[in-house]
């Protein structure tokens, strides 16, 4: 266990986990002495709350106000990223790429990775979900893109010797969540689409994820792992329902082949191609929801970082309810 490190660098503050990371450590006494913020609109950022004072105004592309932010920081952790995009190279450029290039800009820093379970592949039990990335293997262009960025840091702690530690996310929702407003209004549809068999899968609470950030801040002894994120387990279909109660409603789900549902992927690819929007749903996407399952170990968590998931399915979801209304 080391104390709170004096700098650290944010990536993807002004995104719905970044937001609430940095509410986390600006209210904390015990947080950085120094903290900044790398984001590519500033004046975004301060409309959303984030300390103006904390603000580097710049994309992840080895720009000298990039590189400036980047090279005295003792450690950084990455959020940026992209869930969503109209081409596979996007997600590459945003999962990969600028993950490289952020590394090449800090070369002691100490690193954070907020990665995704989708790196390591589905699992129905928890098994592989902390395997190394170069034994994964995600069913999803996002998945992949997602571990070629753990691979980046991999390869580049292997070359310098820098400390590292990679976080796995599974489902993280929570109140100001786009992803998680959709999951509430498809709950709430007259029907709801779902895969034909329920598929098993590992919720978790923002301030849950929050706290395993903050772990991994000052367990150092957690170095140079892989740590899947998990909380309470449920599956696909009970959690449209646990949704649905939430609001006091009833989910009338509808199970459809996955053949249906990679043709209506196909159209919603094509409209948000013509929009130059990317969305949600897509085919990736029905890769990922058609999968065995999405289950977090939660042991390497528990043993290396200290941390066990304490908001519950159906608190979490309350309270999102409530902040809706």
């Amino acid at each position: 266990m080391a104390a709170s490190p004096a700098r650290i660098l944010i990536t993807g503050g002004t995104g719905f986990l970044g937001r609430a990371l940095v509410a986390d450590l600006v209210a904390r006494p015990d947080g950085a002495r120094e903290l900044r913020l790398l984001v590519r609109d500033a004046a975004r950022a301060r409309a959303l709350g984030l300390p103006p004072g904390a603000l580097v105004e710049s994309a992840l592309d080895g720009s000298p106000a990039m590189c400036a932010a980047a090279e005295d920081a003792d450690v950084i952790v990455h959020l940026a990223g992209a869930v969503k995009a109209l081409h596979r190279a996007d997600y590459f450029e945003s999962n990969a790429q600028c993950t490289e290039r952020l590394l090449r800009a800090a070369p002691r820093a100490r690193v954070v990775l907020v990665s995704s379970l989708a790196a390591a592949g589905p699992s129905t039990d928890g098994r592989g979900s902390g395997a190394p990335p170069d034994a994964c293997r995600p069913c999803s262009v996002y998945g992949e893109s997602k571990r070629q960025g753990e691979l980046a840091l991999l390869a580049d702690a292997r070359r310098t010797g820098r400390a590292f530690v990679v976080l796995r996310p599974c489902l993280v929702y929570g109140p100001g969540d786009a992803a998680t407003a959709l999951l509430f209004r498809q709950a709430a549809a007259p029907v709801c689409f779902v895969p034909r068999r329920p598929r098993p899968l590992s919720t978790l609470f923002v301030a849950d994820v929050v706290a395993a950030i903050r772990a991994a801040l000052t367990r150092t002894d957690a170095d140079d792992a892989f740590v899947p994120l998990g909380g309470e387990v449920t599956d696909t279909h009970a959690l449209l329902r646990a949704i649905a109660a939430a609001r006091g409603r009833r989910a009338r789900l509808v199970p459809v082949p996955r053949a249906v549902a990679a043709c209506a992927a196909c159209a919603a690819d094509a409209a948000a191609r013509v929009r130059g929007v990317p969305g949600y749903f897509s085919r990736d996407k029905v890769r990922e929801v058609f999968a065995p399952g999405w289950v977090a170990d939660p042991e390497p968590a528990r043993t290396l970082l200290g941390f066990m998931a304490r908001v519950g399915l159906q608190a979490g979801l309350a309270a999102v309810a409530a902040a809706d209304t």
